[in-house]
């Protein structure tokens, strides 16, 4: 067994595969692709032959006991189309026709071989046969192409001299001759399309004036030599239950013509095989969390043309491209490796101590609340006690006041502004986050404020707002207590209103309004009132 950055293989000795197990270009066997298959026969003005379906053409070829069919002998001229189905694409390497008779045509034919892409929907010709190519086809006689571009276009020449072998002359047409690409056909795309053919299709021009006496046209022969089209990714062409020839693919390629990536090995754009560049398809590298993965050019481009797979639906509580990392709430457990089932593990944050439930991934702390510390914000740091608020389980040594939540409630009231405010957009300067807002009410404002009714900018730290204090929506109004005019420096201006983690925000509700009215003289009352929606509050210290 052999183990690559592509992936694993147990068969060095496929011909895909180089002895120690490295992919290389193969080829599919070289058959005769028209051996047995059905020659459909049909004339241009008398419509099918009496035996459409025939067999004599493409059955075993026997020198010895030649089977022929012939064209009618009559007054009318036309064509003569026998189409051939291949049921597949197949890369062509030549078509050849034997005729019945021993010695040249005595009189002049011309003859066209035609190929379909589409199973027969259109066609396109590739080779004409006349002893005279500018009368019947308007082409000059020419063997070879001029130019590259021409390569790709039918070309007209004398079938005769015919080659002679034994059960009759031989009309061979082989498709990479007289193309001046052919020995760098493994490169060119151009060529590789233009030998690709599902139905071979060949037209025989009878004279346009010929004798009664005239012998019929007879044909013993029909081949067609060519591989599947494989792509250089499979060294055999099987049938499949359905009775079609389909690719047996290699390199951890799929489809008919193994000319699409399997799944999950999506690393890397699909490629067909060459000759020095096997072009296997990669596996996405997910971690073993994901066996589902995506391409993405994009991100292809970004890393240097070297990896594109985007896992998807990373699994173990991961995320990420390559599903290397932890979702929120989940933090890396450094004793397991990356692709362990269990590397990533629940932030073991402390109910009360920590902000939220989520952790940094890598060294899984907490964020801890103001005078708590510890891995998990567990216990209260130096200088710190205590306390019975949930609020602030950690108060200083030096506040020796129980201070309920009535309490604390009050003397925020009693010493920041108070102001209900709707919220109508937010976007971010650098690190703040300016919100629109509309100032409804001014219940209370300190005694340096100048805050107004009317449209105002409300600046919010970003790492404040990050963890969700104050707790803004767009849309929402709220009761706003402790916003203040850069009392604490943190302002980018000290005329602008600033929020921030110590700042309280109550989504508002209407049963507060008459009581918050009188709150400019009567402070307790109001007080009171927000204390009822105390379970709206979010606050967020450290």
């Amino acid at each position: 067994t052999f183990k690559f950055p592509w992936g694993i293989w147990t068969s060095p000795h496929d011909p895909c595969y180089h002895p120690d197990g490295r992919p290389r270009h193969c080829l599919s066997e070289f058959i005769n692709a028209a051996y047995g298959v059905s020659v459909n026969a049909s004339h241009s003005l008398q419509g099918p032959d009496n035996d459409s379906n025939i067999t004599t053409l493409t059955d075993l070829h026997n020198p010895h006991n030649l089977t022929c069919w012939m064209t009618h002998t009559g007054p009318d001229t036309g064509d003569w189309v026998l189409t051939l189905p291949l049921g597949r694409r197949f890369e062509i390497t030549y078509i050849s026709l034997q005729f019945c008779h021993q010695g040249e045509p005595s009189d002049p034919i011309s003859i066209s071989i035609l190929k379909s892409m589409d199973y027969g929907r259109t066609w396109r010709p590739m080779q004409h046969y006349s002893s005279n190519c500018l009368e019947n086809f308007r082409l000059p006689s020419q063997t070879i192409a001029k130019t590259r571009h021409q390569e790709t276009e039918p070309l007209c020449s004398d079938p005769r001299p015919l080659q002679r072998q034994r059960g009759g002359m031989v009309l061979a047409f082989s498709t990479l001759d007289g193309r001046p690409s052919s020995p760098d056909f493994d490169y060119s795309p151009t060529l590789q399309d233009w030998v690709t053919a599902t139905d071979i299709r060949v037209v025989l021009q009878p004279p346009a004036f010929t004798s009664p006496a005239q012998a019929p046209l007879a044909l013993s022969d029909l081949q067609v030599g060519g591989r599947c089209k494989c792509n250089g990714h499979a060294s055999r062409c099987r049938r499949d239950d359905a009775g079609h020839a389909v690719c047996v693919c290699e390199h951890h390629t799929a489809g008919p013509d193994c000319d699409v990536c399997e799944d999950f090995y999506f690393d890397r754009p699909w490629h067909r095989a060459t000759p020095t560049h096997p072009n296997p398809c990669v596996a996405c590298e997910c971690n073993g969390h994901s066996n589902k993965c995506r391409f993405s050019m994009e991100v292809f481009q970004q890393s240097g043309r070297r990896s594109g797979g985007v896992c998807q639906k990373c699994r173990h509580h991961t995320a990420g491209r390559h599903c290397q990392y932890c979702q929120n709430g989940y933090t890396r457990d450094h004793s397991k490796p990356l692709n362990h089932r269990k590397a990533c593990q629940p932030c073991q944050c402390h109910p009360l101590g920590a902000v939220g439930r989520w952790c940094n991934q890598t060294s899984g702390q907490c964020l801890c609340r103001d005078g708590v510390t510890g891995l998990r914000c567990n216990r209260c740091a130096p200088g710190y006690k205590q306390g019975r608020s949930p609020l602030r389980p950690c108060i200083r040594n030096n506040d020796n006041a129980r201070i309920s939540c009535q309490r604390c409630l009050n003397m925020l009231f009693l010493s920041w502004s108070v102001l209900k405010v709707q919220v109508k957009g937010m976007e971010r300067s650098g690190p703040w986050w300016q919100f629109s807002i509309s100032v409804q009410t001014v219940f209370r404002i300190g005694s340096t404020s100048r805050v107004r009714r009317g449209p105002q900018s409300l600046w919010v730290p970003d790492r404040d707002l990050g963890c969700g204090c104050p707790a803004l929506h767009v849309g929402r109004t709220f009761l706003l207590i402790g916003a203040e005019e850069g009392e604490r420096g943190w302002g980018p201006e000290e005329s602008r209103l600033v929020a921030d983690r110590s700042t309280l925000a109550l989504q508002w509700r209407e049963h507060w309004s008459p009581k918050l009215r009188g709150f400019r003289g009567q402070l307790k009352p109001a007080a009171r009132s927000a204390a009822g929606g105390a379970h709206h509050l979010r606050l967020c210290s450290r």
